[in-house]
């Protein structure tokens, strides 16, 4: 058989399984591939394939205009040597789920000794590769060589070539584009494997995620956030955000007045002076939260929910709110379970995003 549409998620195939046998009977020198949207996890499926494979050149062109494609999945494919492409310009999102194997990359024609084309409908992402139900059209040596080639040379050249400096703006529009996203539409688009969460915590035996598995920065956060089962202070409630969520409000609160005061705007429409400070010996951040703020004396009482703080950009007005045990909490701790933008003290969650 040298070409067929086949299944896979639906009978016990997967993408990923038919990939691979198809590379390790073709053994193509150069792969292509254009796809929608690229998890972390999907390039580290695809790149062990590959490397099974003896593939010895990869080329990469993904949407990025959409906010789905993981910034750290760029970064790997960027560090592994791949040539990446970004495409965030058309009208539409750039939708194509193309695999090519051939001999070279030919600038002109695309591909020469092109020797396997796979078609439809899997991105590279787990779900692509081992969940979800697709379909796919895929040819050995296919007749339509040529425009196989063309498919392929159209959408390498819609895309721009990914610099350390285009990866760095992307990842705060990641970050902006799934600020408000639901937890679970961030598992539905691949964003996220799963949440590792269960009703607003981690859940048994998950811990925080290494330095190299966390998918925003807090040079690229505008949200951060901490639980309140711990804090300091008689007068004003003194909340403090560790490491990482610290960092995020040094950098969007900026150069403090000198006694450390700024405005911020809080849920019932008023804006407060707060207090603050950073501590460089231990990364933690103390926020002094007025005590006319809405829910301080609650908070005190019963020692639960998070301090959340927000920045938007676009208007730079900062944001804070405490929010008790509830939906908009479970959101919140979530986002960033599944974003993996968390981290834990020995009394309390904090989190950015």
């Amino acid at each position: 058989m040298v070409s067929s549409i086949a299944t896979t998620g639906i009978t016990g195939n997967t993408y990923k399984a038919l990939l691979r046998k198809q590379l390790l009977r073709t053994k193509p020198s150069v792969v292509g591939m254009a796809v929608a949207y690229v998890s972390v996890s999907g390039f580290q499926l695809v790149k062990k394939i590959l490397d099974d494979a003896g593939v010895e050149e990869v080329r990469l062109v993904t949407d990025t205009k959409d906010g789905v494609t993981h910034p750290r999945a760029l970064e790997k494919a960027f560090d592994s040597g791949w040539g990446v492409r970004v495409v965030d310009t058309l009208t539409g999102t750039f939708h194509p789920k193309l695999y090519v194997g051939a001999d070279k990359f030919d600038d002109n024609a695309g591909l020469a000794g092109l020797s396997l084309a796979l078609a439809g409908s899997a991105n590279l992402s787990r779900g692509g590769f081992l969940n979800n139900g697709e379909c796919t059209f895929w040819s050995i040596a296919p007749h339509s060589r040529s425009s196989a080639s063309r498919a392929w040379l159209d959408c390498w050249t819609a895309g721009a070539p990914l610099t350390k400096a285009k990866l760095k703006d992307y990842e705060k529009y990641f970050a902006l584009r799934n600020r408000y996203r639901k937890p679970a539409d961030l598992v539905a688009l691949g964003v996220a494997d799963d949440i590792p969460a269960k009703n607003g915590a981690p859940k048994k035996g998950i811990t925080p995620p290494k330095s190299e598995e966390k998918t925003i920065s807090e040079s690229a956060a505008s949200v951060a956030w901490a639980g309140l089962q711990s804090f300091t202070g008689e007068y004003n409630l003194q909340v403090e955000f560790p490491k990482e969520a610290g960092l995020v409000l040094r950098r969007v609160f900026g150069t403090p007045a000198k006694d450390g005061s700024i405005d911020i705007a809080c849920i019932d429409g008023n804006v407060r002076s707060f207090k603050y400070k950073y501590y460089d010996h231990n990364g933690m951040f103390r926020l002094n939260i007025p005590n006319s703020t809405p829910l301080v004396d609650w908070a005190r009482q019963h020692k639960e929910g998070i301090a959340y703080v927000e920045h938007d950009e676009e208007e730079d007005v900062l944001f804070f709110q405490i929010i008790p045990p509830g939906r908009l909490l479970m959101d919140v701790v979530d986002r960033s379970l599944a974003l993996g933008t968390w981290g834990r003290t020995s009394t309390r969650l904090y989190g950015w995003y």
